[in-house]
């Protein structure tokens, strides 16, 4: 049995959009090149549930000389949060081609746990049997250990697993563990690639 592990973004969802960076910029009251730099510095603690969302934000705002009320900060978490929400149509019909074909689908995000659960409640998780976050694991891909309690969870070897992710580093650790793997870079080039592994038609 083959399972074929998903990462989410900027695979299910498109990039963040420059029109979303801007109003969360505007409501953290800098520029979005001043609120690159901490956002994504914390990013990762953020996704792996050592900060939550008030947390994660506070460091921002010290970061870029501002203080958020709750309000401001609810509306923070917000933006952000719809900012990975613009999902790829193309990506969700390779979805639906390979759970129609009768392949087991996983899903594995580096994520908090706030946008797990709005992941989660979106139709298309509906088609994986399994949705696992890094907010809700404590840890981040690409580490090993993410992808052991994944494997862990589902029973399946490495080599039951067809692994696609978007980050070159991800895709390496996946494949160091006996995965294969996909790096994706279009719905239409992982349609390929999976092909390639013998789970579509050309």
């Amino acid at each position: 049995m083959t399972w074929i592990l998903f990462d989410y973004g900027n695979v299910i969802c498109h990039p963040q959009a420059d029109t979303d960076l801007g109003l969360m910029a505007s409501a953290a009251r800098c520029t979005v090149p001043e609120l690159s730099g901490p956002y994504w510095s914390y990013r990762q603690d953020y996704d792996r549930g050592t900060l939550d969302g008030p947390m994660f934000w506070q460091k921002i705002g010290a970061a870029v000389g501002q203080s958020y009320s709750a309000g401001q900060i609810a509306e923070l978490i917000r933006l952000d949060s719809a900012s990975w929400l613009h999902l790829r149509d193309e990506t969700l019909a390779l979805i639906k081609e390979l759970a129609d074909a009768g392949h087991r689908l996983v899903l594995l995000s580096n994520a908090p746990a706030n946008m797990a659960a709005v992941i989660s409640a979106l139709p298309f998780a509906a088609r994986f049997e399994h949705l696992a976050f890094s907010g809700c694991l404590k840890a981040v891909k690409p580490d090993p250990e993410v992808f052991h309690t994944v494997l862990a969870r589902l029973g399946a070897s490495p080599e039951a697993v067809i692994f696609v992710d978007d980050r070159s580093e991800n895709v390496e650790a996946a494949a160091a563990l006996g995965m294969r793997t996909v790096r994706f870079t279009s719905p239409e080039q992982a349609r390929t690639a999976l092909a390639g592994h013998g789970v579509l038609a050309m």
